[in-house]
């Protein structure tokens, strides 16, 4: 019996700390956590080069040529365009959400490197706050336009932007 209790301990503490090390945080807020108590921004400029929230593939494609990667996703079916320092996600033949790392900088100027407090002179105080992937977060909804914008955070300096249709 002691066998046992030790043993299974031992797992759930094997476990515990897979968790720990992963990152994972069971309480960690999603980006629709936060929609119903932020006020909404208007985000309808937000486009790389040409491509916005509802472009089309052939206009990424058009606009930043092949793709380095595609990776196919079944289910939602959905597709990924991966380009240097960008990623389309792709959905019903439109753009659903992008990514970018490097290179490239939002509708009001706000690029990689640019602190927090950049960020809020830019879109404002109606903002939310949550960690993702280890990075601290700052975002923003356009509920008319059904768009969310986050900001990436790594020691106060903007790491990565995600632009992305609300529901």
């Amino acid at each position: 019996m002691l066998k046992r209790m030790i043993k299974v301990t031992a797992q759930i503490l094997s476990v515990l700390l897979f968790v720990f090390v992963i990152g994972y945080d069971p309480f960690a807020k999603d980006t629709m956590d936060f929609y119903e108590d932020t006020k909404s921004i208007d985000l309808s400029a937000e486009k790389v080069k040409s491509i916005s929230i509802h472009s089309t593939e052939n206009d990424v494609t058009a606009a930043f040529g092949k793709p380095n990667d595609v990776e196919e996703i079944a289910n939602p079916k959905s597709k990924y365009l991966s380009y240097d320092e960008i990623e389309f996600g792709i959905a019903a033949d439109k753009v659903i959400r992008y990514y970018f790392t490097k290179h490239y900088e939002t509708a009001k100027g706000i690029k990689i490197g640019d602190t927090k407090e950049e960020v809020i002179k830019e879109y404002g105080q109606n903002y939310y706050e949550r960690v993702e992937g280890g990075l601290n977060t700052v975002g923003y909804f356009d509920k008319e336009n059904k768009i969310n914008i986050e900001f990436g955070f790594r020691e106060n300096k903007a790491a990565a932007v995600m632009v992305g249709k609300v529901g």
